[in-house]
């Protein structure tokens, strides 16, 4: 079953997991494993991938969200456990994901950057996100 589990040691999510202790009094680390459950979604949206995706998503929530969200992709398609993931938090607060015990669902699609965090863009990228969704086929409204 451990080989089933992506995860790394050396990463902060497995270095900062809560401790628990043995029975010779020595504190270990406690990893959370997750079974990672895609939900299909209609063609509205992003895959987890795409430009729009690494681009805006990873501008209000940072890369590293980003990059746990792909990770969480990649293991819901290849049916695999995944340790908890550094962002999860981050995550499941922006409604990428729904956590319940020893489970995250996600929606195969990524859906396109509400108007609330769109707001708190650099202006620069307000721009190039308002540029984005008025042209045809624009975000999210055919599936990219």
């Amino acid at each position: 079953m451990q080989n089933n589990i992506l995860c790394f040691m050396n990463t902060p999510t497995a270095l900062q997991s809560a401790a628990k202790t043995n029975r010779g009094g020595r504190r270990v680390p406690h990893i959370r494993s997750f079974s990672v459950e895609l939900v299909p979604a209609d063609r509205q949206g992003f895959s987890p991938g795409h430009e729009y995706v690494r681009l805006f998503w990873a501008a209000a929530l940072g890369k590293g969200a980003i990059r746990d969200l792909l990770d969480l992709f990649l293991a819901g398609l290849r049916r695999r456990r995944v340790c908890e993931p550094f962002y999860l938090a981050v995550l499941a607060s922006a409604g990428l994901v729904q956590v319940t015990d020893g489970h995250i669902r996600m929606p195969s699609r990524v859906p396109p950057l509400p108007s609330s965090m769109v707001n708190r863009l650099a202006p620069h990228l307000r721009l190039d996100h308002r540029r984005w969704t008025t042209r045809p086929g624009a975000a999210g409204s055919v599936g990219t």
